[in-house]
């Protein structure tokens, strides 16, 4: 686990496991439910912040949260409503999703469903949605099932995003590019350069015309 991570999630439990104790006693719930929670959540928050950071990068996760939990007997935290921003020296994305996972063990973020993403790339506007994403910070990618990207005229739905810190680069199996016009094509391969360039293979497979 990056050290930053390890030493921003002590000093969560540590801050939440206080609060929980001193506010426990406090709380409108009946014995059963507060025995049943004492089983099975390790703490429980609100409106919390997580800044995790990626390895060997200088890009920063930020994770916000309407509400975090944890199980006993797990490496997980669990966010409700999370918003989550990437940044470094030429991107700022921002994901939003309903509830997501965070595997602290394995350096994941995943959001689960209705994610939606905005931001600014390599001098370029992007908008995006998701059923679900994985982010791995180990990795710096983005993957899911299907990933729909609007960047520039052009609608691209690819399957991973992999943030170098020179370039973005998109994959897919295939990637399947619509510009404004109704054209659409596929590849297997997408990159955005620091410059703002988008860089198509020299050859590409027309579907329609």
């Amino acid at each position: 686990m990056p050290k930053s991570i390890f030493v921003y999630l002590v000093a969560l439990f540590f801050l939440v496991g206080s609060v929980l104790f001193l506010s426990s006693f406090f709380l409108n719930h009946s014995p059963s439910e507060l025995i049943k929670q004492n089983d099975e959540i390790v703490f429980e928050a609100k409106n919390i912040s997580i800044n995790l950071g990626f390895k060997k990068s200088d890009f920063v996760l930020k994770v916000k949260s309407s509400m975090i939990n944890s199980l006993k007997e797990e490496k997980n935290l669990y966010v409700y409503q999370p918003k989550v921003d990437i940044f470094g020296k030429n991107t700022f994305l921002k994901i939003i999703s309903n509830k997501g996972t965070i595997a602290y063990d394995k350096n994941l973020v995943l959001l689960e469903n209705k994610t939606e993403i905005s931001g600014k790339v390599n001098k370029k506007n992007i908008l995006g949605k998701a059923g679900k994403i994985d982010i791995d910070l180990n990795k710096k990618n983005l993957s899911s099932n299907e990933i729909i990207l609007f960047i520039d005229k052009y609608e691209i739905s690819v399957k991973e995003i992999i943030l170098n810190d020179d370039e973005v680069v998109f994959k897919g199996s295939p990637i399947f590019l619509k510009d404004n016009e109704g054209l659409i094509t596929e590849t297997s391969v997408v990159k955005l350069k620091s410059n703002g360039e988008l860089i198509f293979p020299s050859k590409l497979n027309i579907k329609n015309y």
